[in-house]
């Protein structure tokens, strides 16, 4: 970035001061930055309401343009793609003294923003049924990579039945309270369309095993001490599926 585009950067933010060696500080020259200035805070106000639908939902059309303009003024970024602006928005609302009495903002935030990261996240190859089974005994040692796309989720509270209710009407469980219930939840990307869904604890280790780079033989028994009658085949087709693995690199078949 040169000078006078960090400096014009500066300006958008509010240091109009930054312009002097580069421009007249006259007042059309002011006028002019403040169009620039508020063009740019509604282009991050339209990026917050387009990447946060389901906390939108939860609160309303103008709270939710007067929260994200004090976020997009707090944190204007330096992104130019949109669609991968506001990233800290969850966190921040965290702080945001008007939601405080709304608990639920903060992670139904996270769940919104896991559904952009798998929309954009890379491709990768997939596992399929047949490579699978044409390992034998020697996937129990294998480690797999979960597609680029999937993002985990456990929370001590209802959030993702609550979060589903809104993106998806009719997935959620009923009935539908804010309550201290633990949920697991898995957001992912198949043939191009995102989906989600809430996934038992069994299968949240699992995928969590395999998240951290365990051995496929580790993540069945983190499963199984959830849930003993768990039938690992069972889930581990299911998964496949799902689309969930990348293909297994040559290496690792060794």
């Amino acid at each position: 970035m040169s000078v006078f585009h960090t400096a014009f950067e500066a300006a958008l933010s509010g240091d109009t001061d930054a312009l002097l060696p580069h421009l007249v500080s006259d007042a059309r020259t002011r006028a002019a930055i403040g169009v620039y200035r508020n063009t740019a805070l509604k282009a991050r106000i339209d990026a917050l309401e387009a990447g946060y639908p389901t906390v939108v939902q939860l609160v309303g059309d103008d709270w939710f343009r007067a929260a994200a303009r004090a976020f997009a003024q707090a944190h204007p970024g330096d992104d130019p793609v949109m669609v991968t602006y506001g990233a800290r928005f969850p966190d921040w609302l965290l702080t945001f003294e008007p939601a405080r009495d709304m608990p639920y903002l903060a992670p139904c935030a996270r769940l919104d923003r896991a559904w952009t990261e798998a929309h954009v996240a890379a491709e990768a190859p997939l596992m399929t049924p047949s490579a699978a089974a044409s390992l034998g005994v020697a996937l129990t040692g294998l480690t797999v990579r979960l597609h680029p796309s999937v993002r985990l989720f456990r929370f001590e509270w209802s959030a993702p039945s609550l979060w589903l209710a809104h993106r998806f009407p009719g997935a959620a469980p009923e009935p539908l309270v804010w309550e201290p219930r633990a949920e697991c939840l898995m957001v992912h990307r198949v043939a191009g369309q995102v989906r989600a869904r809430l996934v038992s604890p069994a299968t949240f280790a699992f995928l969590e095993a395999c998240q951290k780079r365990r051995p496929l033989g580790i993540a069945a028994d983190q499963a199984l001490r959830l849930d003993r009658h768990q039938s690992i085949p069972t889930l581990f087709a299911d998964l496949i599926a799902a689309n969930v693995f990348q293909t297994p690199e040559p290496e690792a078949r060794t």
